[in-house]
C-alpha cells in the first residue's frame, strides 16, 4: 500500500465520526505512532476541541498536500 507522507503537525481531514462526536472537521497531526502489523500508520490528531484521538492513516481523506498542510483555523 502506498501512503502519502503524513509530518507532525500537518493538518488532516477525517473520513468518520467517534463516539463523542461527528468526526468532520480538521485535526492537526501531533504525533507519529508505530506501524500497525497491516503496514498502515498510525497517528495522534488533536481537533478543534482540544482532544487527542488516535488514528489510522486509511482515515485520512485529504487528497491533496496542499490541503493537508493548511494550518489549523
Amino acid at each position: 500500500m502506498i501512503q502519502r507522507s503524513i509530518a507532525l503537525g500537518d493538518v488532516v481531514r477525517l473520513s468518520f465520526g467517534f463516539a463523542d462526536q461527528s468526526g468532520t472537521g480538521e485535526y492537526e497531526v501531533v504525533r507519529i505512532m508505530p506501524t500497525r502489523a497491516s503496514g498502515e500508520r498510525e497517528y495522534r490528531v488533536r481537533g478543534a476541541d482540544g482532544f487527542e484521538r488516535a488514528i489510522g492513516h486509511d482515515q485520512i481523506v485529504s487528497d491533496s498536500l496542499e490541503s493537508v498542510r493548511s494550518p489549523v483555523g
